[in-house]
Parts: C-alpha cells; sequence; structure tokens
C-alpha cells in the first residue's frame, strides 16, 4: 500500500484554477481562488471564530494548495464572488 504525504494529497485534491464555478477569497492582500464549498466551509469556521471573541489559524483549501489563516476579530477578509469577475 503507497502512503501519500499530506502535501501530495492536499495537491491532488486543490481546485484547478480555471474560473468557471470558483469564488474568490480576498485576506491580507492576497486572492484565494477555491470551490464554493471550500469557501463556505472557511468562511463559516471563521465566523464561528469571531464569533467566539477567539484567534485561530483557520484552513482553506484553495488553487494553489492548503493555507492557514489567521483568522480573529481584527482580521480583514471577505468573499468578492465569482472568481474572473
Amino acid at each position: 500500500m503507497a502512503v501519500q504525504s499530506f502535501g501530495t494529497l492536499a495537491a491532488a485534491h486543490a481546485v484547478k484554477p480555471t474560473g468557471a464555478g470558483l469564488e474568490t477569497i480576498l485576506y491580507g492582500g492576497r486572492k484565494f481562488t477555491c470551490r464554493p464549498d471550500m469557501a463556505r466551509i472557511f468562511l463559516k469556521r471563521a465566523r464561528e471564530v469571531i464569533e467566539s471573541g477567539d484567534e485561530q489559524l483557520v484552513p482553506l483549501l484553495h488553487a494553489g494548495g492548503i493555507e492557514l489563516l489567521l483568522v480573529s476579530r481584527a482580521t480583514p477578509y471577505s468573499l468578492v464572488g465569482p472568481a474572473g469577475e
């Protein structure tokens, strides 16, 4: 049985940046293109962290791989809509 590293596994499941049906999240001056379901998961978890008054690293699976983004009340981020707009 072959064993894949987490990075290889994540890259295999990362979205391919075609633009169609993808969302863009702005965070820290960077744009992350991701599938709508991944955007919803990130936004839901970020909202939970902020509502609890906590500060945590929240994972985002996007076209370039996986990022752990620090989310707190002081962290600006936004969903800007479909990629390519």
